[in-house]
């Protein structure tokens, strides 16, 4: 489930009207999710657990950059970014929103302890579908890339956990940069590179790779304004009956000190809460729902007691 906030219609366009019974009962809820409160519990259930791209003000940054580099005509030199932040923070969930939105048009690899080109080409090819044999050399495989690159149309090229390619030796990370470049300049795609705060070490060598791959940052979130309004614009998105109460100093620590400020942890909470809050009638987020949250809801059991 995606966090897309629709246009607000003009009075001018959309005459008013008398509210909705939807609108009545769930006036908490942002329109477009009004109707998934109406649902039934298991398919509640199934949209809360199904995923959430949080699209706060630094991730929405990073997305624009990365909608408009790819809206350019291929061949336009220096495009590219890197999107970097602490584990957790959302950096995977980018590449995944990138891919599915260009779908089929994007190739997607892991540099996880990847130390060579041969390697690097040999994911690529894997996450295509294409072509790739043990036997395959380094420039056999490189040929095969640049030739499905060009066959599928592919846009660009997403590398994570790019952080990896420098725990090898100097010699090995330049010939990895070295082919990654040529491949991006021979293919003429952008990339886009996502890893931890240390991935600017990766580049150290390569100023000209380094150039053509601005800064993006995702936070570890603390308790403060900008806090608050995610959590506020979650409550407003979740299919829960009641409103929410997590929009106070005690609930914003609480999910701050637990998580260590991560993402991932943060939604992985609140999702185990609203759970919960669902199949205990509570049907709203509080303090204590998150600490008892701590405990996976026995989703099982209900399941069971539910069919039977």
């Amino acid at each position: 489930m995606e966090t897309k906030h629709p246009t607000k219609p003009t009075a001018m366009n959309n005459p008013v009207s008398a509210p909705t019974e939807i609108e009545v009962l769930y006036p908490h809820l942002t329109p477009d999710y009004r109707m998934d409160a109406g649902a039934t519990d298991d398919t509640r259930i199934d949209l809360i657990t199904s995923g959430m791209v949080i699209e706060h003000a630094a991730y929405a940054r990073a997305m624009a950059h990365a909608h408009w580099i790819l809206s350019m005509p291929a061949g336009t030199p220096g495009r590219g970014m890197l999107l970097m932040g602490e584990p957790g923070a959302g950096k995977s969930t980018f590449g995944e929103e990138l891919n599915r939105a260009y779908t089929g048009r994007i190739a997607v690899v892991s540099a996880e302890g990847a130390r060579s080109m041969r390697e690097l080409y040999g994911r690529v090819l894997q996450s295509l579908d294409g072509p790739v044999a043990r036997s395959m050399h380094t420039p056999d495989r490189e040929l095969v890339v640049v030739r499905v690159f060009q066959a599928l149309k592919i846009q660009a090229l997403i590398v994570d956990e790019v952080q990896d390619l420098a725990k090898g030796t100097d010699r090995e990370l330049q010939r990895v940069l070295a082919g990654i470049k040529y491949l991006t300049n021979v293919a003429r795609i952008p990339l886009i590179c996502l890893g931890t705060p240390e991935a600017t070490q990766t580049f150290r060598n390569d100023k000209h790779l380094a150039q053509r791959l601005p800064p993006f940052h995702l936070p570890v979130w603390k308790v403060d304004q900008a806090f608050a309004d995610l959590i506020g614009n979650l409550e407003t998105m979740l299919p829960l009956r009641k409103p929410s109460a997590l929009r106070n100093e005690p609930a914003l620590k609480y999910l701050v000190e637990c998580s260590g400020g991560s993402l991932r942890t943060i939604m992985g909470r609140i999702t185990c809460a609203a759970v919960r809050a669902i199949l205990s009638g509570e049907e709203c987020l509080t303090l204590n729902g998150l600490k008892e949250a701590e405990v996976a809801p026995p989703l099982r059991m209900a399941q069971v007691s539910v069919h039977d």
